[in-house]
């Protein structure tokens, strides 16, 4: 199944709440920011290795991630401003991620920094050609769906692992990709 379909479907089937949020003055933008608010406790909790109240609190993360896109695209509220700041806060949230992990767990500390600058890697090879965006196995909707998968099995070096392979791939089709299609290189 395609992300791209999934992606249709929630928002498809979340329209009446985001029409919702749209009447009571919630702009995709807020949505946006609730999501980083919410990391704040969510880093302290891993940190502090209460893993129930970090999940719990990351899944809301996750979830206002795919919100925002969801009521901008229904309600018709995209911006360039809002595209940016989606983007730029989905980095934010992964950095802090990634580094809160390399904190609590010592001995994932290496890994956690490859498999951030990795997902790096596959944010930075879309930004320069948004068709970029749909191509590769790592997207971050995936990594993610393996981070949780991984966290709430206790095996977070496996699902780093994993999302460092994902993401490892993904920049390799996206390079193969931008090499099949501009020939000036």
């Amino acid at each position: 199944m395609d992300l791209n379909d999934v992606r249709g479907r929630f928002h498809k089937s979340i329209k009446p709440f985001t029409a919702f949020l749209i009447r009571h003055g919630i702009r995709p933008n807020v949505v946006t920011s609730a999501s980083l608010i919410f990391m704040i406790p969510a880093s302290y909790f891993l940190l502090n290795h209460e893993d129930e109240l970090f999940i719990s609190l990351f899944m809301v993360v996750a979830f206002l991630d795919a919100l925002d896109g969801a009521v901008a695209e229904n309600e018709n509220a995209k911006t360039k401003f809002g595209a940016f700041y989606d983007a730029f806060t989905d980095r934010i949230i992964e950095g802090i991620l990634y580094l809160c992990i390399a904190m609590a767990y010592e001995n994932l500390m290496p890994l956690s920094f490859v498999t951030l600058i990795l997902s790096y890697m596959v944010s930075y090879t879309a930004a320069w050609h948004k068709e970029l965006k749909k191509i590769g196995v790592g997207k971050r909707a995936y990594r993610l769906i393996v981070f949780i998968i991984a966290f709430l099995m206790h095996q977070l070096f496996y699902g780093l692992l994993i999302i460092s392979i994902l993401a490892a791939i993904t920049i390799a089709q996206r390079l193969y990709y931008v090499v099949r299609n501009y020939k000036e290189l």
